[in-house]
């Protein structure tokens, strides 16, 4: 690699020598010897081959060859202060991206809303998003390619840090007409002889193991089948009277206004209250970047505030 031919110092030596006209109005606003100033000009125009300055008693003036140095000149000694001061305020925690992963079953537009006050209040900061599996992201987490995720939490034991976010009710969805539908809620135990429909998507799979646990725990044995669609497009089977399905209550809100009108969501109770789906961030806060740990910082406060 070449070394750069000027050093910053003599660039700014010359930008200095232009805007008070003399070296030695430049080397008094630089606290310099008029000597030294002086032959850090001479041995600069020596090894480019080119005068800068016109010297007279005077002062000195720019030659056309030094006009067209110092427009360049200036460019990089302003870029390097941009430098400086961006570099700064990554270290400080005031700029950077932050690369955030994303589990596939959180609803469309919950976790941008959960970011927002971040973007509004440090316009410095930039995201960048990932989808994938809870335990996709949390990987990439742990191997620093990802700064956090927003998933399900996690129930294993885990080196990451969790940090609680909000909580969706889970529902049973039945088509209209169905015995159920006129209830305002029903018991695991009641839905054991009907037939559930499971999507292949990753919400598909968080609802599938809830299912499962929530069955065993009432001494039953669910009926599944299992399509390979999306648990939106389930819904879809549920309103034709193929069978029932589970939804977090927040997806409702996603589904057409006319497959609204054929399907019933029913509150499910049992010992331990409604089943519900947890959310948070996870992240290595043991050695994650000051700009990402004032991101957690401001969705724990926002959590808080709840």
């Amino acid at each position: 690699m070449r070394r750069p031919p000027f050093e910053l110092r003599e660039l700014w030596i010359v930008r200095a020598i232009a805007v008070h006209g003399s070296i030695h109005g430049a080397a008094r606003a630089l606290g310099y010897k008029q000597s030294a100033l002086s032959r850090t000009l001479h041995l600069l125009e020596g090894r480019i081959g080119a005068c800068l300055f016109l010297r007279s008693p005077s002062g000195a003036t720019l030659t056309p060859a030094g006009t067209a140095f110092l427009q360049k000149a200036n460019d990089l000694l302003d870029g390097s202060l941009s430098l400086y001061e961006q570099t700064r305020r990554w270290g400080n925690g005031e700029h950077g991206l932050v690369n955030i992963g994303i589990e596939s079953c959180i609803p469309p537009g919950r976790a941008s809303a959960l970011l927002e006050p971040c973007r509004h209040h440090q316009p410095d900061i930039a995201f960048r998003y990932r989808e994938g599996t809870c335990e996709f992201l949390s990987h990439l987490v742990e191997m620093d390619f990802l700064d956090m995720a927003i998933t399900t939490l996690p129930s294993m034991d885990t080196v990451l840090a969790i940090t609680p976010l909000w909580s969706d009710r889970i529902v049973v969805v039945v088509p209209v007409g169905h015995f159920l539908a006129d209830r305002p809620s029903v018991r695991w135990t009641v839905l054991a002889g009907e037939t559930f429909l499971i999507g292949t998507d990753n919400a598909g799979h968080e609802l599938h193991t809830l299912l499962k646990g929530r069955m065993n725990q009432a001494g039953a044995h669910p009926i599944i089948h299992h399509h390979d669609i999306g648990s939106l497009r389930v819904i879809a089977l549920v309103a034709n009277g193929e069978g029932i399905a589970l939804l977090p209550d927040a997806w409702l809100a996603f589904l057409p206004d006319a497959m609204k009108k054929q399907i019933v969501a029913v509150d499910i109770v049992d010992g331990d209250g409604r089943p519900h789906l947890d959310y948070g961030v996870i992240s290595r806060r043991d050695r994650c970047s000051p700009v990402t740990r004032r991101i957690l910082t401001a969705l724990e406060d926002a959590r808080r505030a709840l």
